[in-house]
């Protein structure tokens, strides 16, 4: 390779391993990012209803992969309620706020110093819990039509 090829294929290199910052990560300051974000949730959450309306309609339940898309679904509703609860106690009404008290601590502070609140939020913030097993179910089911699929529909993976 000669010399000038080589310093060329360098600057692509240095460009993926020197990267500038992405700003990905919204930060829900003022009232038109939060509400945009809250209207993301709720077309989320009825396509999710949709689609599992759809698969009902459709007879796909006899099929294991359906099935499985359709848990899924029911996962993402409850991560979609879930989330929109969470922001609108924090972000929009501000009931709810979470205070750094040091590097291994937090806490969760209300407006109306409720205990209650503050243990509803700590669990609404563990959305996780219905988001993973969201799409664990997705690929599961995305997986098994796929092999059905492969198998020429024999099945059709139930």
């Amino acid at each position: 390779m000669n010399r000038k090829v080589w310093h060329i294929s360098l600057i692509p290199a240095c460009l993926l391993v020197l990267p500038t910052p992405a700003f990905a990560i919204q930060l829900h300051t003022g009232n038109a990012g939060i509400i945009a974000h809250q209207i993301g949730h709720l077309f989320f959450l009825f396509a999710m209803v949709a689609l599992m309306f759809t698969i009902n309609s459709q007879g796909l339940i006899r099929q294991k992969g359906w099935r499985q898309i359709q848990y899924g679904a029911l996962f993402f509703i409850f991560w979609n309620l879930d989330t929109l609860v969470a922001h609108f106690l924090d972000n929009q009404i501000e009931v709810v706020r979470i205070e750094t008290l040091s590097i291994s601590k937090m806490a969760i502070v209300t407006q109306s110093d409720s205990q209650l609140l503050a243990v509803i939020y700590y669990f609404l913030k563990m959305d996780h819990l219905w988001c993973v097993p969201a799409m664990i179910f997705l690929f599961m089911g995305l997986d098994n039509l796929l092999k059905a699929q492969r198998q020429g529909g024999k099945g059709a993976g139930q």
